[in-house]
Order: C-alpha cells, then structure tokens, then sequence
C-alpha cells in the first residue's frame, strides 16, 4: 500500500473511532469506504437484543427507510441469499464473506430479493462483515458491488478484513456509552457520568484519569487495580494483553487490528468481566478528553463472545481459526467442519495446525479443555 494510501486508510480509521462519540458519523464512513474501495452501497446495522432498539443503522447510497422496508418485505430473502440462518451463524466475525462465493449461483438467480430489488439496480455481488453476534446484540456491514465494476477482488476484501476490527471495536464501546447524538464537546463530562467504569491511560498504561465507576474498582481491587500507577488486572496474561492493546493505540490505531476489543478479566466474585480499548490520540475529538491520555479503557459486564474474544486476545486467533476451535469444542469432525464451512478439509487442517501452534495444545482434547478453562477464571 502506498504511502498517500496509507495515510488515507489511517484516516479512515480514526473516523470510524470518532463515531463512538458522534454516532451520526457512520453514514460518513460508509460513504468514505464505499468511496475508498468502489463499493455501490453499504449498510451498517447493529440492534441491541436487551431492549431492542438500534444502537447504529446507517447507509450509503440508498437510505434508511428503504433499508427497512427491505427488511419487512424481503427479510426471508435477504437471510436465504446469504445461505439461511443456521449457514450465516457459522460465518466468524470479522471476516468478510462475497455472496457469490458462499452461496450457489443458482439460489441467488432464483431469489426473491435478488431479482426484484438488487439485479434491477445492477446490484449484482455483495460482501458481508459479522460485526457482533452473541445474546446482547447482533450487527453486521454489508457492501454491494455493482456490475459495472466486475466482481469483488482480493484487495476488496482485505481492506474491509483490516476495517473489521475497528468498526467491531467502535460500535461495541458506542452500545457501552450509549451516547446517541452527545456532543463532542460535553464527552469529557459524559464519561463522568457514565455508569460503565473508565479509566483513560498513556502510552506506558500509567493512569491518567477516571470516572467516578472507574475509581470505585480502583478502590476495590476489582477488577481493574493499579500497579506502580499503571492499570493492570488480576491475570497477568490479561495485563499484558491489555498494556500491549493500550502501547499500541498509541503508537498506530491503524495497525491495533483485534487487540483490545473484549479482553477477558476475572473477578473476585467469578462473574465474567470483558475490557475494550478505545485509541484517542489521532483525531482532535477524541483526544480533547486529556492532552496526555492515549486510550481510554472501559469495562463491561460479560462475556457476550468471551471465547472468541479470548482466543483472539490471549492466542491471537484469527476468525477463520476461531471458528475451527469453536466447532472442533463443539465435537464435529475435520470432514463435517469442512462440509458446514464450505472449504476443503485440507483448509480445515491447515487451520487447526495453527491452532496449535498458537495454544500449546497438542491434541483435541486438549482445546475442549482450554475452551472450559477460558470461561473464568482466565
């Protein structure tokens, strides 16, 4: 990637982390992706489960109201065009999936949504990203291709793979806040307030400041505390990975890629805790909050995806390799993963290598263990 490339992707970036606190940002960003990698329309849509309202619904190049009445007159469609429910629980988040390689061609040409809304409008490929999947919330990007730009290429699809994260980072942390439409410059007061525990941090993890939720764990030893004045947790595994997380959103936001989304932290009391870090440095919005604070690190109860989340954090799995350990755990064979999946069993061996490469386990038996172990404590 080029340097002038580079610079624009980083940007990009430090846009979507700008939407945790101006969530009316996002539409900008679908804008700015579809522009940046020649995408017809976008959609961002993450709906919050425990009461049922939109954390985030954003478009490009349509708009909101067709979005849902999309969803009303074609929602079967939309589900049977990405291969039914049971196939699309199977895809990892944050991994982009094209539609016309995970799905016959002969069940998209025949579907409802396809041939009277999308081929229309020459809407002929799409590819979709799993944001968030679990028992609170559920969302996901999805970009169109229309035909006149050919099918969707490689360079495509990694650059929404090196997004992913981010927008799975910025949307997480924006359903924690809960901030709708704040203004940018009431956030400094808004973290005072808020119930969900924040404590903003330098580049060497020293803590630099807290909210009033953030103190009282402080106070407690649980579960955040701090060491020689830096934020730490009881795990040392865990601290690491956190103060990693937290030296690299200062250094480069742009390359933070998985790391600090969901870090898992036990508690005295054994109830499941997840951490996120939030990068504050790049953009004038975020980094109003204290001159010196390089991220802002937020807790929440949990874990909505903690083995995910943990593999990632403390073996850094990527989604694809997540997914195999998961279904392995679950008791499917090489042969039956391969068939859900739609890959080869020789993906599905390759996978598993790294797996344990990455874990230290040596045998199957061996991960159904360290999947028990990482439901807390850590």
């Amino acid at each position: 990637m080029q340097q002038a490339s580079v610079e624009k992707f980083s940007d990009l970036i430090g846009s979507v982390y700008d939407c945790v606190i101006a969530p009316e940002g996002w539409t900008e960003v679908l804008d700015q992706i579809c522009a940046q990698f020649g995408f017809a329309t976008g959609a961002l849509s993450v709906a919050s489960l425990t009461n049922m309202k939109a954390v985030v619904n954003a478009v490009s190049g349509s708009d909101l109201a067709q979005m849902a009445q999309n969803g009303v007159g074609y929602g079967p469609d939309i589900i049977e065009l990405w291969g039914g429910a049971e196939r699309i629980r199977q895809y990892p988040l944050g991994e982009p999936v094209v539609q016309s390689q995970a799905v016959r061609p002969d069940v998209i040409s025949s579907n409802r949504y396809y041939r009277e809304w999308a081929m229309p409008r020459g809407l002929f490929d799409a590819v979709a990203v799993g944001l968030v999947r679990d028992r609170t919330m559920v969302g996901n990007a999805i970009f169109s291709q229309h035909e006149s730009a050919g099918r969707i290429d490689d360079a495509q699809v990694d650059g929404l793979r090196l997004l992913a994260p981010h927008i799975r980072r910025a949307v997480t942390i924006s359903n924690l806040f809960d901030m709708k439409a704040v203004e940018a410059n009431t956030f400094a007061a808004t973290v005072e307030a808020l119930t969900v525990g924040v404590v903003l941090a330098d580049e060497d993890s020293k803590i630099v400041h807290t909210n009033a939720a953030a103190a009282a764990m402080l106070a407690a030893g649980d579960p955040i505390v701090a060491r020689h004045g830096r934020i730490a947790v009881q795990s040392a595994a865990s601290t690491a990975t956190l103060q990693s997380a937290v030296a690299q959103a200062a250094k480069d936001e742009a390359t933070l890629g998985q790391k600090g989304i969901g870090i898992p932290i036990p508690r005295q009391s054994g109830e499941p805790l997840v951490i996120h870090v939030l990068p504050l440095r790049r953009s004038h919005t975020r980094s109003g909050l204290i001159q010196s604070a390089a991220a802002a690190v937020t807790s929440a109860s949990g874990p909505p995806r903690l083995l995910h989340d943990a593999l990632n954090q403390l073996y850094d799995l990527t989604p694809a390799e997540i997914r195999i350990f998961e279904l392995i755990c679950e008791g499917h064979t090489r042969d039956a993963i391969s068939a859900l999946l739609r890959v080869s069993v020789s993906t599905v061996k390759s996978h598993l290598i790294h797996v344990f490469e990455k874990t230290g386990c040596r045998r199957q038996v061996d991960l159904v263990r360290l999947a028990k172990s990482l439901t807390f404590p850590v």
